[in-house]
């Protein structure tokens, strides 16, 4: 496949970018140095604007000039600048795809509607665990795994990985024309439907990571996946979190079917055997999915901030007894590109997961917009001990007004949250512990062997 991003296809050509961050300056910096007419149209950077590039503020006026277009991550497909763009038959593509096309070792794409962080940083760690040089993106949003700034100066480093690990969203699958040599889908459930347009234009972003696999590339499922399609030649693995040795591990039980899927890659498609329990013992966890913060008054407290959608609650919930828990829920309903959670199969979701919240809870502080959503369907759940409040700071001291009984507290939002919440979250548990006179023990980084 011809590398639609290599300079003799930009070079001299209008390329727009959508947002300016660190890894949009990355890229139009790349861009720049190939010969492209670099133009960036964000209406509130971040950062400065790379030299020899242009800054605008009207992204759909940009694009009708546009010989090609780079998205942000988080660009949705209906957004009206990429719809024109389609419309004009100009190349809509992102970082994620240049990466893939100019990577120059073999890569892992981990994409799925949940834990494709935690499967992604687990292949990679065992992978350097039996001697492997990974390149896996440090430093992406909220501690995932996407392409990213340092994807790009990897590119240019002197000595090449044996290997490289990645994390990808629907919505960079959504803009590739290149798919990873080893496909990994964690789960798929409609998710973040409002930036597709659709569940089906959703389903078919996903199938876009086998979709240009050629005849020996590899790809992991879940068992009984039937919705996406492997090309022919492709050799597949399917995995369950019931695999054996899964059970036995020492996992959270809500993230052994990211441990099955990270398995199966290292073993099927590598070839790599490791020491499963050595590895799994030196591996941390990334940040709000699931950590045990510390404890209050002896009491644990979970932080699943990144939990922002229905199934990744519930993922979590299972794992926990009938009556167990102070939960934190809730968040905001609405994103740029319309509501959250409003497709049918997300519908069925949420209620779902406030089955779960009910049985799961002793008490509830709900918090946020989307309290208007959830508090219905919790009623009709039985829910019991239901507060609504205006934000994270209360709920954090309503979660510790009455601990007689409790087994833990969880955060588990089940929509979007502020990324200042997830960063604050801590230190607002240790505020209301202080406030109430109760004992606080934070603990720090998750423990070995805390996947």
């Amino acid at each position: 496949m011809l590398n639609p991003y290599a300079a003799e296809r930009v070079a001299g050509r209008r390329v727009v970018l959508d947002r300016l961050d660190r890894d949009g300056a990355a890229l139009a910096s790349l861009l720049r140095d190939r010969g492209a007419d670099v133009v960036i149209a964000d209406h509130a950077p971040v950062v400065a604007v790379p030299l020899g590039c242009a800054l605008v503020h009207e992204r759909d006026a940009a694009v009708a000039r546009a010989d090609m277009l780079m998205v942000d991550c988080w660009t949705g497909e209906e957004t009206s600048h990429v719809v024109q763009a389609r419309a004009r038959g100009i190349v809509v593509g992102c970082l994620a795809d240049l990466v893939l096309y100019e990577a120059r070792s073999p890569v892992v794409g981990v994409t799925g509607t949940a834990g494709k962080t935690m499967t992604t940083r687990l292949i990679a760690h065992l992978l350097e665990a039996a001697g492997w040089k990974v390149d896996v993106p440090p430093t992406g949003r909220a501690e995932n795994a996407w392409p990213s700034a340092d994807s790009l100066a990897a590119l240019r480093a002197d000595n090449a990985p044996d290997i490289t690990v990645v994390e990808v969203t629907s919505t960079h699958l959504a803009y590739m024309t290149t798919s990873p040599t080893h496909a990994v889908v964690t789960t798929l459930w409609p998710d973040h439907i409002e930036l597709h347009g659709g569940e089906g234009r959703y389903f078919a972003a996903k199938q876009r990571i086998l979709a240009r696999q050629v005849a020996g590339d590899t790809a992991v499922l879940p068992v009984g996946e039937s919705r996406l399609t492997p090309r022919p030649g492709v050799a597949v693995t399917y995995f369950s979190s019931e695999d054996a040795g899964i059970a036995e591990a020492h996992v959270a039980p809500h993230l052994r079917g990211n441990l099955a899927a990270a398995l199966a890659t290292v073993r099927s498609s590598l070839g790599v055997e490791v020491p499963l329990d050595a590895a799994i013992a030196s591996f941390v966890s990334p940040a709000w999915r699931g950590e045990r913060m510390g404890d209050v008054a002896g009491i644990p407290v979970f932080h699943n901030g990144m939990a922002a959608t229905p199934a990744k609650a519930t993922a979590f919930l299972r794992a926990l007894p009938d009556r167990s828990s102070v939960l934190i829920v809730g968040g905001i309903p609405d994103s740029s590109a319309g509501p959250v959670h409003a497709s049918a199969g997300e519908q069925r979701l949420l209620r779902e997961a406030c089955g779960e919240i009910a049985r799961v809870a002793q008490r509830v502080a709900l918090v946020g917009p989307a309290s208007a959503q959830i508090a219905p369907l919790l009623a009709v759940a039985g829910a019991q001990g239901v507060k609504i409040g205006p934000d994270l700071h209360w709920a954090t001291t309503e979660a510790l007004r009455d601990l007689v009984g409790v087994g833990q507290i969880a955060w588990v939002p089940g929509f979007p949250v502020d990324l200042g919440d997830r960063e604050r979250f801590a230190e607002l548990v240790a505020t209301a512990s202080r406030k109430a006179g109760l004992d606080w023990a934070p603990a720090g980084a998750p423990a070995k062997g805390q996947v």
